[in-house]
Order: structure tokens, then sequence, then C-alpha cells
């Protein structure tokens, strides 16, 4: 047997095979409920989505502003200790 044998054999299992049609009423009814659930997810945000959110705003600056005030206190400390042990 060689490969072109093999090869016509599963063409000829294929041609056995059924073709499937798509339901085009099934289509509509997904589409219909996927259009449906996009318009309810659309009109109103969830009240964690909307929490998170404000959240989200107010703690990064207070975080990001933290951080930068202990760095510059890092920097004031160490150039202090620099000009003690200078003298």
């Amino acid at each position: 047997m060689t490969s072109c044998d093999t090869h016509d054999a599963g063409l000829e299992g294929l041609k056995r095979l059924q073709v499937l049609t798509p339901d085009p009423g099934r289509a509509d009814r997904v589409r219909m409920r996927c259009r449906t659930q996009l318009g309810r997810s659309r009109k109103s945000p969830a009240p964690a989505d909307v929490m998170t959110g404000s959240a989200r705003r107010l703690l990064a600056p207070i975080v990001v502003g933290g951080f930068c005030v202990l760095y510059i206190a890092a920097l004031v400390a160490m150039t202090l200790r620099m000009l003690t042990s200078a003298l």
C-alpha cells in the first residue's frame, strides 16, 4: 500500500460524510439573544464596576504620591547622612 492509496482511501471516507447546512432560524435566535444581552449590558453598568472605576481613579494618585514622598524623604535622609559624615 503506497501513500497515494492511503490518501485515496481517506478521500473515499470523506465522501461518505454527511454535508451539514446551518439552520437559519437558530442563527437568528442566537443573534437576537446576543443583541439583547449586549443592549442590557450597555444600558446599565454594574454598581461594582462603577465603584471599582472610581476607587481606581482615587487610589492611583494617592499611591503614586505616597511613593514619591517616600523617595524624596529617602533622598533627603541620605544627603543629610552624607553631609554629616563628611564633616
